[in-house]
């Protein structure tokens, strides 16, 4: 969808609720006109989150994020503006037009077809596991100690091994053979004959992080190879972008702010039935850049479970490193005599499995078992080996886990401790001469900003200032009148000003539709927190009369202080008449700032309407911050 009217995405705006969409993330407790909580965008203690019903607007005092509902589910689910509006609009029953983009309405098209073919193929497993045909499934799923409620949760089927079943099935339906093979249903034989991909196998169906299914996985009931085979990449399915279990695992790793990771089918279905919800799986593949990011959409902390045998240990040690860079708190759990979730579970239960997590290793600790498990370390290239592979880690954590983990370092090679500390002030040093700076790494999807510098007392009033207009734009003119064509010192206010009043000339303006309007994610973030910000006092005019003064003493005191500066540089050269005319300048802004703290604003106007006439205008490189009066 390359095009959505602004009417249209303003209707889905005012149809969804911002406050219904961010509970089903955030746990919100209503203060004032407001709700706040635990922001899900960096990982706080204290409630720094908060949302504005009336508003439809979130902002977050802690990382500086904010938007609306648009904004919040682009970042919670990794989606783009059009498919935010497209899921939105969806759920508030608004009917978007079609794309007049021929390719575009072509792409639709397929995926619309494809996922027809597969949301039939799930029934129809789901449907041949509970016939004649699927007795031997059902046994073999009981004999692997798995609840039938688990099937149901999980819709576990099964795909009969006969070569054309789901095939025949698909045609009768309305499905082509050709998109049949497209969704990853079928496949054809050298001889060009289409059959069933999936045969006598028992059937997970792979769902995206909003449950839609996306894809299958199937297992063989006997020893035949491959015991698992899954659904190849289509054009909504990527096996390296999707985790086994998220849909059903989001709401528990949300509440226990954990998730732990697993690599099987059977492995997540034993985890949930023994009562750890908040397990997920690869799917047969190594954690990518793309899961971690899905991972760090629900939780910060993450636990690794992946089976104890040498390809166990090398997938997880890449999916440790990844999740390390995007600012997770990683940490694995060992599973002893060498057994995967599903094997320990069945034969140790739920208990021994929880004191496993709790007991889960940190992401140094293993990096460091693992490289003594090795083998013996004595040589220096080996010694520097497992350091550099651990430095990174290190680089990321607080002093006292630094502490602790220059000690394991220096016993597990037999160093000392201030051998191991040096070389890692050195290896520190040569990443930030790269340009790598381990303690900015990234904390979530978009960019976590510092704390904000302190404002001033200039940018104070002007946030206030815009507050105002942002409520009432026509109050606009008197900013303009009182202060100046450009009247904001701030770039991003003065731009959210002009846009503001640009919009204020479209029928049913409302604030909130500015963030459409506004190129950068720092303004977006800006406008949010204004929008919450209360406005002070009860009558506007005078209030805003205040802060018009406030900021033109400011704008003074400024000139002032530039004026003092060029004076002090002039005495040096043989600028006598560009001197005098400073000194005027000073003398009469002086006299402006007398008139204002004696009360006589008649006097001020005098002055004031003076110092434009023969200064701002005459002495153009006067202006400050390019604005034309004072």
């Amino acid at each position: 969808m390359s095009f959505i009217p602004n009417e249209i995405i303003e209707t889905v705006r005012l149809r969804s609720d911002i406050l219904h969409l961010v509970s089903r993330y955030v746990k919100l407790q209503k203060k004032g006109r407001n709700y706040t909580g635990l922001c899900p965008f960096h990982e706080e203690r204290t409630p720094s989150f908060t949302v504005t019903p009336e508003k439809q607007i979130f902002y977050c005092f802690g990382c500086n994020i904010g938007g609306d509902v648009f904004k919040f589910l682009m970042l919670k689910e990794n989606l783009t503006f059009s498919e935010a509006v497209k899921t939105l609009a969806e759920q508030a029953g608004v009917v978007l037009p079609v794309d007049d983009n021929p390719a575009a309405r072509e792409r639709n098209a397929k995926r619309q077809v494809l996922e027809k073919a597969t949301n039939l193929a799930k029934e129809f497993f789901a449907n041949k596991l509970q016939s004649a045909a699927g007795a031997a499934a059902r046994d073999y799923l009981q004999a692997r100690g798995l609840d039938p409620r688990q099937w149901e949760n999980f819709q576990v089927g099964f795909a009969p091994a006969n070569w054309q079943s789901l095939l025949d099935y698909l045609v009768q339906n309305g499905c082509r053979q050709q998109d049949i093979i497209e969704a990853g249903l079928a496949t054809s034989g050298k001889t060009g004959h289409i059959y069933d991909r999936f045969r006598n196998r028992i059937i997970f169906p792979i769902g995206d992080a909003a449950g839609r299914t996306v894809g299958f996985g199937g297992r063989v009931l006997d020893d035949t190879l491959p015991k698992y085979l899954n659904s190849p990449e289509t054009p909504f399915f990527s096996k390296s972008r999707t985790l086994y279990g998220l849909h059903q695992a989001r709401q528990s790793i949300r509440e226990k702010d954990c998730v732990v990771v697993v690599e099987g089918y059977m492995d997540v279905l034993m985890a949930h039935q023994y009562g750890f919800t908040n397990t997920v799986a690869t799917l047969g593949t190594a954690l990518t850049m793309e899961h971690g990011r899905l991972l760090l959409n629900n939780s910060r902390n993450v636990i690794f479970a992946f089976d104890a045998d040498v390809a166990g240990v090398a997938a997880t040690m890449r999916g440790l490193d990844i999740l390390r860079e995007l600012g997770c708190e990683v940490s694995v759990l060992n599973i002893p005599e060498g057994k995967d979730p599903d094997d320990f579970l069945r034969r140790h239960g739920a208990a021994p499995w929880e004191e496993l997590i709790r007991g889960a290793t940190s992401l140094i600790e293993y990096k460091l078992q693992y490289a003594a498990g090795r083998g013996m370390i004595t040589t220096v290239a080996e010694k520097l080996e497992v350091m550099r592979s651990v430095f990174p880690d290190l680089l990321t954590v607080n002093k006292v886990e630094r502490e602790e983990g220059l000690k394991k370092i220096a016993r597990t090679l037999n160093l000392s401790w201030d051998t191991v500390a040096g070389e890692l002030r050195a290896f520190e040093r040569k990443q930030y001469k790269r340009g790598v700076y381990p303690d900015k790494i990234v904390k979530n999807i978009h960019t976590i900003r510092g704390k904000e510098k302190k404002m001033d007392a200039r940018e104070k009033s002007e946030a206030i200032l815009l507050r105002m207009v942002l409520d009432d734009p026509s109050l606009g003119e008197k900013v303009v009148t009182g202060i100046g064509e450009i009247p904001f010192k701030n770039d991003n206010y003065q731009r959210i000003f002009v846009n503001c009043l640009e919009l204020y000339k479209s029928p049913g303006y409302c604030p909130e539709g500015l963030l459409n309007l506004l190129d950068s994610e720092e303004e977006q973030n800006l406008l949010s927190k204004l929008l919450i910000m209360d406005i002070p006092g009860e009558n506007p005019v005078k209030i805003m009369k205040w802060y018009i003064d406030s900021i033109n003493r400011c704008i003074r005191q400024e000139r002032r202080e530039e004026i003092l500066e060029e004076i002090k540089n002039l005495e040096k050269l043989d600028g006598s008449m560009l001197e005098k005319d400073l000194l005027r300048e000073l003398v009469l802004l002086k006299g402006i700032d007398e008139a204002e703290k004696a009360g006589n604003f008649l006097r001020v106007a005098e002055l004031t309407a003076k110092y434009r006439e023969y200064f701002s205008v005459r002495n153009g490189e006067h202006r400050v911050e390019g604005r034309d009066n004072i």
